[in-house]
């Protein structure tokens, strides 16, 4: 079921707040909270329930062995070793299995010894494995850290691992952030009506302009792009990271929405990346939960920026490997990973000096310098992004038809019929809103700007679920995830 989903939408979600809101106590409430998520996440495939309740009961047992304080500290941090073993494993097995032994076929190919294959059956991959047991990793870290964290309620622990409005798509929530508001939390009409809000942007940034440049990218990824003009290329690799923005952060506004609905805060997800002026800000802003993920659990234990620049480089490059491995198991998601790793290095190498040229030239030359840096970051994310869609191969020939000025002239009117007009306006809007500019603005707080919000968001809401009625194509990115 996707939150974008007349279903959703329509029933799951209302009948949910109903029934969540019927309870008067927190542990009923919580313990409706965790039906909810379990049947949601049934929806479409039930057989992956037990992989989730196996994976709940799995880090209960090993949580408490975990936070035992009378324990000595090499057996908590053996059972840590062990249960975030465990826990890799599990990914491993559904997500990685069959890319591994791909690679292996591919060495053993290379060493002249193709008799020796390794075939494993195709894997169907549980949906947002990767997101829970992110969080259920991040739970055991935790309570190695804290022991007095140590959740000893399986169904609170069950319900932080399978909460059904980030369950899917993040934000990937840390357990020291959200213990005490499973224990605990308040309710109020101005936090539900911020959480309405948030879960309509949401959902409109999703259905009314991921879904409709999604069109324009999935037809142009069909056609041989040898035959394709530049500027429809050009409008693919913006178009493609548009959809991958809205799709991304308007699925993460509308679980931060459901959030706020029952009680909770979780974390922002995205903060207008697109207006980074470096590629450090860049994954400061984008996916923010996962990159503090790894900064944390991973960047910082290796060392950091610690042990030297040698050093600081090496863990650059292993943690932005693995988060590209972590959107997927192919070659195409690991080069991302390593690309976006080596820029880092590369900016921070030489970014601080090219930088300090333009300063104390002036008001002028510094808001020059701003918009140049922008446009620079635009245009160096589009490019890097559309390893997203593509594999090596066939990014390589995308990127020499792009460059290939020539055929634009060559081009016919008619194949401006390639986008309607919808796909332009959309397109515009996208691009416009992917920019804060509108932050700025001192719009007074009164009873006509109240109505006129409101109004708007009425229409946003009715709009997208329009377009949901009418037109089926409602493409899902994290099925890979």
């Amino acid at each position: 079921m996707l939150f974008s989903s007349i279903t959703f939408i329509i029933l799951f979600l209302p009948l949910t707040l109903l029934v969540y809101y019927c309870c008067p106590f927190i542990k009923a409430k919580n313990i409706i909270l965790l039906i909810a998520s379990l049947l949601f996440y049934a929806w479409g495939e039930p057989k992956f329930v037990l992989v989730m309740v196996c994976s709940i009961i799995l880090n209960y047992d090993i949580g408490l062995l975990i936070g035992n304080t009378f324990f000595s500290v090499s057996k908590r941090k053996f059972s840590l070793a062990l249960g975030v073993s465990i826990n890799l494993l599990l990914l491993f097995c559904f997500k990685y299995l069959g890319f591994s032994a791909q690679i292996l076929n591919s060495i053993l190919k290379i060493v002249h010894v193709p008799e020796f294959q390794v075939t494993v059956s195709k894997i169907v991959l549980p949906l947002g494995i990767s997101f829970y047991t992110f969080q259920s990793i991040s739970y055991l870290v935790d309570v190695y850290r804290k022991p007095e964290l140590v959740q000893r309620n399986i169904l609170s622990l069950g319900l932080f691992i399978s909460f059904f409005p980030q369950l899917i798509a993040g934000p990937i929530v840390r357990y020291h952030d959200i213990n005490m508001q499973i224990r605990e939390r308040k309710h109020s009409p101005e936090l539900f009506t911020q959480g309405i809000e948030r879960f309509i942007i949401g959902f409109a940034k999703k259905v009314l302009i991921a879904n409709i440049l999604a069109e324009y990218v999935d037809y142009v990824l069909t056609l041989p792009f040898a035959s394709v003009p530049s500027i429809y290329l050009l409008l693919e690799v913006i178009s493609s990271l548009l959809q991958l923005y809205y799709d991304f952060s308007g699925y993460s506004d509308m679980a931060i929405g459901m959030g706020k609905m029952f009680g909770f805060h979780i974390m922002e997800n995205f903060n207008y990346p697109l207006a980074s002026k470096s590629f450090t800000e860049f994954w400061r802003r984008w996916h923010i939960s996962l990159t503090t993920w790894f900064r944390d659990y991973l960047y910082i234990p290796l060392g950091g920026s610690r042990c030297g620049k040698v050093r600081q480089m090496v863990n650059l490059v292993i943690v932005y490997a693995l988060i590209g491995l972590w959107h997927g198991a192919e070659y195409h998601f690991i080069i991302f990973g390593l690309i976006c790793g080596t820029t880092l290095i590369l900016e921070k190498a030489v970014g601080g000096k090219v930088s300090s040229f333009f300063d104390n030239k002036g008001k002028t030359v510094f808001i020059l310098k701003t918009i140049l840096q922008r446009v620079f970051i635009f245009i160096l994310i589009i490019f890097e992004f559309m390893l997203f869609n593509l594999t090596l191969k066939e990014s390589l020939v995308f990127y020499s038809s792009l460059l290939n000025f020539t055929r634009a002239a060559q081009a016919s009117v008619e194949l401006l019929l390639l986008a309607n007009t919808q796909f332009y306006i959309f397109l515009g809007c996208g691009l416009i809103f992917a920019f804060p500019w509108w932050g700025k603005l001192r719009i007074p707080v009164n009873i006509f700007t109240s109505a006129v919000k409101y109004t708007l968001l009425i229409a946003l809401l009715l709009l997208s679920i329009g377009r949901l009625a009418v037109d089926a194509y409602n493409p899902f990115l994290y099925f890979r995830f």
